[in-house]
């Protein structure tokens, strides 16, 4: 999963702007309770077949990581999350996400869940990196009624992989996951 740059350099300006305090909340933070948190993490992305210069079908499988979630609104106990996700669709190096939506769930420290409903857009590739950008609401479990927004930024340091067999089988980088109401 990825985001824009701008969306992340913002959040994490909102996130030491604003104090973290933790909420006595227990179950979900209620939807009109002023809400902004960000946890920062990782993404690593698996395509299968490797990703080439020519656009094919791949499968591709991986795991979100958000850590150190801090700020306004946070429910107690809740400071990290996992989710691991799975797709198919076309793509090449030069264009490794495509626009879509779905479902993911996030697992957090305590065992919780929260579903999170997301679309993209197109990742954009720019300066060797990926930036892609996902967002939608919690819609039940842990922040429900909350939006969430992710921005993945992926380093691509095998450009060279792209040209031969087996292609780049996976991206791996930075994230940032923002909750807000």
């Amino acid at each position: 999963m990825r985001k824009s740059l701008t969306a992340a350099v913002s959040a994490t300006a909102i996130a030491l702007a604003v104090p973290a305090i933790t909420s006595t909340q227990t179950a979900s933070a209620a939807p009109d309770s002023l809400v902004s948190v960000v946890c920062t993490g990782s993404d690593t992305t698996n395509y299968s077949p490797g990703l080439r210069t020519t656009s094919q079908t791949v499968s591709t499988y991986g795991t979100d990581e958000g850590h150190g979630c801090t700020g306004l609104g946070r429910i107690s106990g809740l400071t990290s999350f996992s989710a691991s996700f799975t797709g198919q669709y076309t793509a090449s190096c030069l264009s490794p996400i495509q626009s879509g939506s779905g479902t993911e769930t996030l697992t957090w420290n305590d065992g919780s869940t929260s579903t999170w409903q997301w679309s993209s857009s197109v990742a954009t590739n720019s300066a060797g990196q990926l930036v892609g950008t996902y967002n939608g609401p919690i819609t039940s479990g842990a922040y429900a009624g909350t939006n969430l927004n992710n921005t993945d930024v992926e380093p691509n340091t095998n450009v060279a992989a792209c040209t031969a067999a087996p292609g780049l089988t996976q991206t791996t980088g930075t994230a940032t996951w923002t909750f807000t109401s």
